[in-house]
């Protein structure tokens, strides 16, 4: 790891040109749509694949979402699947 002092001007910059990402009603819409209809998301690299993964199965379970999610390397596919959240149980 490299630590590098960089100006405020510099950083600055860097915030202003970060995307921002989806918004949580964003994947909350596009579950709903899925319900219906199958959708495949293609996405620039696996990576970014592997993060809307994630956040669509936190926003699946908080919606209870009648939809079956399946990645295949850098594309997300969704679409209408029976869904049963698990049970956590804390471990001992």
């Amino acid at each position: 790891m490299e630590i590098k002092s960089i100006s405020l001007e510099d950083f600055q910059g860097v915030l202003a040109s970060n995307g921002r990402r989806s918004t949580y009603g964003h994947n909350q819409v596009l579950l709903k749509k899925a319900e219906s209809e199958p959708v495949a998301l293609k996405f620039e690299s696996e990576k970014k694949a592997v993060s809307k993964l994630t956040a669509l199965y936190v926003v699946r379970r908080k919606m209870a979402a009648q939809v079956k999610i399946v990645r295949r390397e850098d594309t997300v596919y969704i679409g209408p699947g029976e869904y049963l959240p698990s049970l956590r149980k804390s471990r001992k």
